[in-house]
């Protein structure tokens, strides 16, 4: 007999660090809270794709995959469910950040880890995944692979 498959909708969080400092963007629906860049995976698209896609259009630079920190999974009201990948990045070149504002972000800064529970984030999880990609274990981004 048939299942009915479980609807997922996926998404990468991506945490953009150089040296000690992490990159935080500020979406432009909310307007006030920093989060990690990231979003959801657009059909077809492959996830780290996703990842170095939404981290360039919201911080500004293009970006490195280094690892992987998390993979969650987690079901939601109605049946569905959400998956969501957090991986590091750092910069691919020394260019600043993003200046201007656009439908990506208003805005991309610079944190310290000592700075990032002084402003508003999106998240108690911005503030775990920061706190992971600075001193926690990362990954192999061979880890996500397709199924063939």
């Amino acid at each position: 007999m048939a299942r009915t498959p479980t609807p997922t909708w996926t998404f990468a969080l991506v945490v953009v660090k150089s040296g000690r400092k992490v990159a935080l963007v500020r979406d432009p629906k909310d307007g006030v809270a920093w989060s990690l860049p990231g979003g959801r995976v657009e059909p077809g698209e492959e996830l780290l794709a996703a990842a170095r896609r939404m981290a360039h259009a919201e911080v500004g630079v293009p970006v490195e995959l280094e690892g992987l920190l998390r993979v969650q999974h987690t079901l939601v009201d109605g049946g569905e469910a959400r998956l969501r990948i957090c991986v590091v990045a750092r910069p691919a070149d020394d260019r600043p950040l993003k200046l201007q504002a656009d439908e990506h972000s208003l805005a991309a800064q610079w944190f310290t880890r000592e700075q990032v529970p002084t402003v508003a984030l999106a998240g108690r999880d911005v503030k775990q995944f920061v706190d992971l990609a600075l001193d926690g274990p990362m990954y192999p981004l061979s880890l996500l692979t397709w199924e063939r």
